[in-house]
């Protein structure tokens, strides 16, 4: 399980190492502003919650003073691309508007250092892109309920990779599809919901220990899982 793990986190690395790179027209700096932001994901703190972050990127891109809203891979970093022809006036609405999102725009030379991280091209996603943050977070998350499935019950290891495909599936439609998010929390919350998602893969008896797997939470628990 620990290997399924890594291979996500490096899998999520590659897809998104020229995410920002595929931007063929670059910004000059002084139309670059960034912001910390306190967006990583609670249940895979080591990358942003995409979930959270794409209201708030695709929100920023339709002010007319905007061109682009980036977030970092790790949820911790904003950056708002503006448009050659914006006011200094408009700038700072938008910069308030962010504050009052807890954001803090990042000045000096943290400024430099992330301008240069961004400029490179790596691990920045902007809008509905933020959904592949989401995905590989749904991966996350399914692994480590299956994780806690396997503590209390035997699982072949194509049946504990079938579940884990179908959990993450879930996952996916819950944290990225609006349409069927009410659906899709109830189906994991139901036991006949778990039946329907995961009952080829385990037994009358394992749905229990599947709903109590889920019943302790998404994010990881303080034994790390």
């Amino acid at each position: 399980m620990k290997q399924i793990l890594t291979t996500l986190a490096i899998g999520g690395l590659l897809c998104c190492a020229s995410t920002r790179a595929q931007d063929t027209k670059t910004p000059s700096p002084d139309r670059v502003s960034l912001f910390q932001v306190p967006l990583q994901c609670p249940a895979a703190p080591q990358i942003g919650c995409g979930s959270r972050a794409k209201p708030m990127l695709l929100e920023l891109e339709r002010d007319s003073s905007v061109s682009e809203a980036w977030l970092n891979r790790a949820g911790t970093k904003i950056a708002v691309v503006w448009k050659p022809e914006s006011k200094a006036k408009a700038r700072r609405s938008v910069a308030t508007k962010l504050r009052k999102q807890e954001a803090t725009e990042i000045k000096g030379k943290p400024r430099d250092e992330t301008i240069t991280e961004f400029l490179s091209g790596n691990g920045w996603y902007r809008g509905a892109e933020v959904d592949r943050l989401s995905e590989e977070e749904a991966g996350i998350i399914a692994a480590r309920l299956v994780q806690r499935v396997e503590a209390k019950t035997t699982l072949p290891k194509e049946k504990a990779e079938a579940l884990q495909h179908a959990l993450a599936d879930a996952l996916k439609k819950r944290f990225t599809d609006d349409k069927t998010k009410q659906d899709q929390n109830a189906l994991l919350k139901s036991e006949d919901g778990l039946q329907q998602v995961a009952g080829q893969y385990l037994d009358k008896d394992q749905i229990p220990i599947l709903k109590e797997a889920i019943a302790g939470g998404l994010r990881p628990l303080p034994n790390g899982k």
